[in-house]
């Protein structure tokens, strides 16, 4: 009878493989642990990867700041029913932003959808008793205690209108809910006043993005002509470039709103006739300040855009520069006057430049044609201090802040205006949420890139993952 040889285990091979196998299957059950866990809605809206250059997908640092600390319940309330609000691209952008509000908030921002089908009593019974509102099927409503801001489309989305037709080009989603949350759980609002009768420039036709950015801001815009008394909810005044001088009357109503201690911004562009402004020339000297009748070009061209009258000021230290990120002190000023800080020594009045040009920078006298050279103030700050402080800011232009050159700075103008006003209310929080464009930008990369880039993906990375798993097998073998 044959002898049947029963070969010995090699236990050191046996300890080996059954580690493996542990490794293997604990590895693949925190895989599976894993991905059942990002599937979650609960772990994947907390777990946020957001690689793109604007943050599209995630909220910004701003409004993180904004909602993280708040004390006050906010409720977001959408007039349909929930299983109708999605379909497009806004509506789920609109859907996922108000997930991070509401996490980040740590449960202060809530979502609510009422059916006002169902529902027809609810608008008048709790949001807009006076039926003035214009709420509607699909209004969205931002509301905390007694205090309701309505956000309409066009505060969510951007359009593009250089064809003829307008096609959406960037979401301001993020910006439309914080500034109604920033302004509903203030506890004040204040006013500020766009000064008309004097040709001053249409706000909303030049300065749309400086309304909706300080309205965001928790102010509440509106112009008045100064036939009567300034109001006293008055934060500041705003002059946009006005043509004509001020009236005696109302060269009276200013200053007895400023002797209150109010304050105001005069924007004042290049003058386009000889006819001098005596009363606007006395308000500015009370504060130790001038406006020059002159045209302002640059020499230095790394302080001019293209062309010598488009100039790039240099911000100085002051008071409103020192709140501002140094990225944001970057504007252009196309077509610039100058202003001066008048050498008096008066106790009471602290003066401060706000920018200014190189010493290349020559101006011409529009009444005289008399040249002079540079540097020269194209905007000053002063404070008129009593019992009750006055503040101006006076600037040599306007453009800085017109819708035409806000996209090219990034907003900067605003953020100096901002600032300004914030200096005036002894404040120093402001929000700006850029809009979230909608184009794709393209990775581009040099055809060495690419080179690599082919190798990398189709030999190196193959090769090197076969090479681990020969020099795996090759060592069990041995084992």
């Amino acid at each position: 009878m044959k002898k049947i040889k029963i070969k010995k285990i090699n236990n050191k091979s046996l300890k080996f493989g059954s580690y493996a196998l542990t490794v293997t299957t604990v590895i693949i059950a925190i895989i599976v642990v894993f991905n059942a866990l990002l599937g979650l809605d609960f772990v994947r809206d907390r777990l946020r990867f957001d690689i793109t250059k604007d943050k599209k997908f995630s909220l910004s640092e701003t409004s993180i700041n904004l909602i993280k600390d708040l004390d006050k319940d906010v409720e977001v309330i959408i007039l349909t029913e929930e299983k109708n609000f999605k379909g497009n691209y806004v509506v789920d952008s609109i859907a996922d932003i108000l997930k991070q509000y509401n996490i980040r908030s740590n449960g202060r921002i809530k979502t609510r959808f009422v059916d006002i089908i169902k529902d027809p009593t609810f608008i008048e019974r709790e949001l807009d008793p006076e039926q003035v509102m214009g709420l509607k099927d699909d209004s969205i409503v931002v509301k905390c205690g007694k205090k309701i801001k309505v956000i309409s489309q066009n505060d969510l989305v951007e359009y593009d209108y250089s064809s003829y037709t307008s096609n959406p080009s960037a979401l301001k989603i993020e910006r439309a809910f914080s500034s109604a949350i920033k302004s509903v759980t203030a506890d004040v609002t204040p006013v500020v006043y766009f000064v008309t009768g004097h040709g001053e420039r249409s706000v909303d036709s030049n300065f749309s993005d400086l309304k909706s950015t300080m309205v965001a801001n928790n102010y509440d815009v509106q112009e008045l002509a100064l036939t009567g008394a300034i109001p006293d909810d008055a934060a500041a005044v705003i002059f946009l470039a006005p043509k004509t001088d001020l009236l005696a009357n109302e060269m009276e109503n200013l200053l007895a709103y400023m002797e209150k201690g109010g304050d105001a911004i005069f924007l004042m562009d290049v003058q386009e006739t000889a006819t001098p402004t005596p009363n606007f020339d006395a308000i500015f000297e009370r504060y130790s300040l001038a406006l020059n009748n002159d045209y302002v070009l640059e020499g230095d061209q790394r302080w001019y855009l293209n062309d010598f009258n488009i100039i790039i000021p240099q911000p100085n230290n002051n008071d409103v520069t020192t709140n501002l990120d140094p990225n944001s002190l970057f504007i252009y000023m196309p077509n610039c006057r100058s202003v001066s800080i008048l050498q008096a020594e008066q106790q009471w009045i602290k003066t401060q430049p706000l920018f200014m040009t190189s010493s290349k920078s020559q101006s011409t006298n529009l009444l005289t044609n008399e040249l002079a050279l540079g540097p020269f103030l194209l905007g000053a700050l002063s404070e008129f201090q009593s019992s009750k402080t006055s503040k101006i800011a006076l600037i040599g232009n306007s453009v800085f802040v017109s819708d035409t050159w806000m996209d090219t700075t990034n907003s900067n103008g605003i953020r100096y205006i901002l600032s300004i006003l914030n200096w005036m209310q002894d404040k120093t929080d402001s929000v700006i949420v850029p809009a979230k464009s909608l184009a794709s930008t393209p990775i581009n990369m040099t055809e060495s890139t690419r080179f690599i880039a082919f190798i990398s993906l189709s030999f190196v990375l193959p090769l090197m993952i076969i090479g681990a798993g020969l020099f795996v097998w090759i060592r069990r073998k041995h084992l």
